[in-house]
């Protein structure tokens, strides 16, 4: 019995990712202006390519670009920067897709689908 526990635990992990990721995003259209959003997709897809230019796209690289992250996560929430948080959030999530593997693949795409459709959204606040 204990060890049903532990089996599916990738599985576990991939399903919540799936689930959080556009929960976050519709959380960020619910709360930002529309110039806002385009800025947290952009910082998003910004931190997303910084992490595997500067750690790589090997298993032990992702966990380090995602220990990094998580610290950059922390201090958006320390400093209450919503904008940076939010962002932070994706690419933690993003990370960990990554590292979950194929049944994770639609937090991914929920995340790339929220950038790409960022761009026709204004981009600087009337």
């Amino acid at each position: 019995m204990i060890f049903k526990w532990f089996s599916n635990r990738g599985e576990r992990e991939a399903k919540q990712l799936n689930h959080d990721a556009p929960l976050i995003i519709e959380q960020a259209y619910e709360t930002l202006p529309r110039p806002r959003i385009h800025k947290v997709a952009m910082t998003t897809m910004e931190h997303i390519r910084q992490a595997y230019k500067d750690y790589g796209a090997k298993h032990i690289d992702l966990k380090r670009a995602l220990q990094d992250f998580r610290g950059r996560h922390r201090d958006a929430r320390r400093r209450g920067d919503q904008m940076a948080l939010t962002a932070m959030t994706l690419v933690v999530i993003y990370l960990r897709a990554e590292l979950a593997g194929p049944a994770a693949d639609p937090a991914r795409a929920a995340i790339d689908d929220f950038i790409i459709s960022s761009e026709s959204l204004p981009h600087t606040e009337d």
